[in-house]
């Protein structure tokens, strides 16, 4: 029998536990006169309290940085873009076309900002509220964004830029205070390529009450990446989200001409042009789709201008307008190689390639760098050298990195494909390109140090786009090391994902390397890709328990990521295909393929809080694994007992508290051992589970003492698990830690054990928050709290005994009895845990 599987959670061994301090509790230091969004004498503060990681900012007074690592860094967006000397910008005319520098006035507009003005002055919902603004590149999304920060600024706004902590494209100078500042502006560009623990952390740690903070995120999509944030912080923040996509300045190629002008005459006076009117629009500019693009306009425009003084005839095509602007950039570099003499030994042939290699990489450290230079075969007596003379032309804009990508984004990656062998422009190619991706890109799963994988796939892949020659080359390279796709995380499986020139058996090939369960880091890029792979087998198969099967694991799939209503479409459809089977023809595959689904509906539908669904798919599912652990107890046991348990917990939810009771208790006896059974790794996990719940529920029901003794025997069974397998039930042992102590407190029982049981869990939740911060911040800062109130033994013992109670959480239900721990701990309000989710394997 076929059973998909759920491995192990990701590890985080070898990462060294976050150094913390508790501030929980702490009142912020008195107000200052000055009024602010909180009121009169309050001030701005944002505070990453809810997450314990990252900087406390304030935007009037004083400023409180954590002792642990934060996974972005917040800096100060500046009003005054950097001055570009005209000469500098003849030798390097690109520098131009960076939205920082705002050369090129905005202009329209005006219904976007109107929109983002009114986003900002509704203050309707609690929180801060999030705007995701999405379009293609060179759209103009974030000279959108610079625009709107000057003008919020102007009226009073502090104005913040977040950069992920992979990001060595920014300072790592942290914000200033702004005193007196009506609100916070929080700009995330390239939200798209933040890991989605990141970003919820992000959002935890600007969500203060009473606080204005608007978050504007900009992307190039708006997929399930975005789906699943905006359910994360609608589920543990209360936080709506919208989205706008930003659609073409210029709708109608008839307006180009106007925003040419524009641009021409903003480079016309940088450039030292008296006369821009006597520089005409390339021919091109009405008729190429590319053109709808602003940056494509831009650019003309800056090459129009150039060529002008030049004295000689302006590219036309897009194509032709990159070419001019990159052979701009190879002249600056020669002239640098002729003039400095032995000061720039660096010749313009290895610049070249040291300028591909960081278009690919982008920012590294030097150790880094070197090793990426002898990688892509960048062959040189002096690498060092190399670096310092790509620094020369390229300035690092973080004091201690290398290797600055050519910019703008677009025009980087046109110089990639211009430099690689099989397009059919005028631009030279080199012929050592033709194998260089492969080459940075080459290594095994094994190797740790190829740090570059992520920017150089989604640069690659953003290139593939639009040059069909670079397409090949990213096939080329996913068909000799597919697992790259993975070593890419979410964002480059996303994108993957929606590439249409992957053929079923690259797209098979990526797949085998996918997690088979879930994965703490990767469970939204998993389900974007496993929905293209799947959608292409549904293609090539009419058979009907094939079908379900794939529908039932693509449910899988998209419900660990949290895109429960999407899943339970899968499932539903799932349901529908077995129900369409003769039953007198059911193989025992089609059997616990029916008792998947049906028990992966319900818990989709108890994530989105639609408990009566749930139970009855649940109880249905429940009926379906006893069939089935009747005839193979040893296999399906284990998963009745979870399902079980998952039963109780939705029963909890109805307030059929004692049935729920009674389902749990039979979880716990399905599993247990018999008389010389041997006990397996997935009964005993299932069994400590069950036991977790079950405390639970008698605490809250007036059987304190039962309680004591299931989430005892809870701790002993989780000890033992992580023996064998730490990286899956680490996880749970925290959690029964916690519980076990939250009973003896509830009981008064020896609360010397209970604050070495809390300090221990605290303990694991530290190390793990550093792996998924999302999921486990929230139990870490309970836990601090639950050691923080046993150690306070003045609180009133009624008050320590209510903040302690815990609700039911729900688990997930394995097609092969193993599984992670399902749901996050419970926190001190009493009241059940959000589902977190089926998760049979997928495909």
């Amino acid at each position: 029998m076929s059973h998909p599987h759920v491995p192990k959670e990701t590890p985080d061994d070898g990462r060294p536990p976050s150094s913390h301090r508790r501030t929980g509790g702490a009142a912020p230091p008195p107000a200052p006169s000055s009024a602010s969004a909180g009121g009169e004498g309050s001030r701005v503060f944002i505070t990453a309290a809810s997450s314990g990681f990252g900087r406390t900012y304030v935007a009037a007074g004083d400023m409180t940085v954590h002792d642990a690592p934060a996974p972005y860094r917040l800096t100060t967006w500046s009003a005054e873009p950097p001055a570009v000397p005209p000469g500098h910008a003849r030798a390097r005319p690109g520098l131009l076309l960076g939205p920082g520098h705002a050369v090129v006035p905005f202009t329209g507009r005006g219904t976007e900002l109107e929109s983002l003005r009114r986003w900002r002055d509704d203050d309707s919902g609690p929180g801060p509220a999030v705007r995701l603004v999405h379009g293609p590149g060179g759209q103009g999304k974030s000279r959108l964004a610079a625009q709107a920060a000057r003008l919020w600024s102007a009226d009073g706004w502090s104005v913040l830029a977040a950069r992920h902590r992979r990001d060595l494209s920014a300072s790592a100078v942290g914000a200033e205070p702004v005193a007196g500042a009506r609100g916070t502006l929080v700009v995330v560009d390239y939200a798209e390529r933040w890991d989605l623990p990141d970003l919820v952390t992000l959002l935890k740690d600007l969500h203060v009450p009473g606080v204005l903070v608007r978050v504007l995120l900009l992307s190039r999509s708006a997929g399930q990446w975005w789906e699943v944030l905006r359910y994360r912080i609608d589920r543990d923040l209360g936080v709506l989200a919208d989205a706008r996509e930003l659609g073409p300045l210029a709708p109608h190629p008839v307006h180009r001409a106007h925003l040419f002008e524009a641009a021409r005459a903003g480079f016309a006076e940088r450039l030292g042009v008296p006369d821009p009117e006597a520089v005409p629009p390339p021919a091109a500019l009405l008729r190429h789709e590319e053109y709808g693009l602003v940056l494509s306009v831009h650019m003309a425009a800056l090459t129009a201008v150039l060529a002008h003084l030049d004295g000689t005839a302006a590219p036309t095509e897009p194509a032709e307008v990159s070419s001019f602007l990159l052979a701009r950039e190879r002249d600056h570099w020669q002239e640098l190689h002729r003039g400095l003499d032995r000061l720039f030994p660096t010749g313009p042939d290895t610049m070249a390639r040291a300028v591909y290699t960081a278009t690919l990489t982008g920012p590294l450290s030097h150790r880094a760098g070197l090793r990426a230079l002898r990688k892509i075969g960048v062959h040189s007596a002096a690498p060092d050298q190399v670096l310092t003379d790509h620094g020369l032309c390229y300035p690092p804009t973080v004091i201690g990195t290398v290797l600055e990508p050519l910019r703008p984004d677009r025009l980087g990656e046109d110089f990639l494909a211009l430099s690689t062998p099989g397009h059919t422009s005028a631009y030279p190619a080199d012929p050592w390109a033709d194998e260089a991706v492969a080459e940075l890109l080459s290594g095994t799963p094994q190797d740790s140090a190829l740090a570059w994988v992520p920017p150089a796939l989604t640069t690659l892949i953003e290139t593939a786009r639009r040059w069909p020659h670079m397409a090949e080359r990213l096939c080329r390279v996913l068909r000799a090391h597919p697992w790259l796709a993975v070593r890419g995380g979410n964002g480059v499986l996303i994108a993957l994902a929606g590439l249409d020139f992957l053929d079923s058996a690259l797209l098979e090939a990526i797949g085998a390397h996918l997690p088979v369960g879930p994965s703490l880091e990767l469970d939204v890029g998993v389900a974007a890709f496993a929905q293209r792979l799947t959608e292409d087998r549904l293609a090539r198969t009419d058979d009907a328990a094939t079908r379900a099967r794939l529908r039932t694991e693509l449910g899988a799939r998209l419900s660990s990521a949290d895109l429960h209503r999407q899943a339970v479409v899968e499932y539903r459809e799932a349901l529908a295909i077995h129900r369409r089977l003769d039953p007198a023809d059911y193989s025992l595959d089609q059997a616990e393929g029916l008792s998947i689904a049906l028990g992966g509906l319900g818990n989709s539908q108890a994530a989105l809080g639609r408990y009566e669904e749930a139970l009855t798919n649940t109880t249905s599912a429940v009926e379906a694994y006893r069939a089935l652990a009747s005839a193979l107890p040893a296999t399906h046991g284990p998963v009745l007992a979870r399902v079980l348990v998952n039963q109780g917990g939705q029963l909890w939810e109805v307030g059929r508290r004692q049935e729920a009771v009674k389902a749990t208790e039979e979880a716990v006896e399905v599993c247990r051992p018999r008389d010389d059974e041997l006990v397996t790794h997935e009964a005993e996990a299932a069994r400590g589970a069950a036991l977790g719940n079950l405390g639970m529920m008698l605490l809250q029901t007036g059987e304190p003492e039962r309680a004591l003794a299931a989430t005892a025997e809870s701790v002993a069974i989780h000890r033992r698990l992580v023996e064998t397998d730490p990286a899956s039930h680490r996880p749970g042992l925290a959690e029964s830690l916690h519980r076990y102590a939250a009973v003896r407190e509830a009981l008064r029982a020896d609360t010397d054990h209970a604050a070495g049981a809390a300090a221990e869990a605290t303990e694991l939740y530290t190390d793990l928050a550093g792996v998924r911060r999302d999921r486990f911040a929230e139990a870490l800062h309970s836990s601090r709290r639950l050691e923080e109130q046993l150690d306070d033994t003045s609180a009133p013992a009624e008050l320590r005994r209510a903040a302690l109670r815990h609700g039911v959480r729900h688990i997930s239900v394995p097609p092969r009895g193993r599984t992670r721990p399902g749901g996050r701990p419970p926190g001190p309000s009493g009241g059940p845990v959000p589902h977190r989710g089926t998760v049979p394997g997928g495909p």
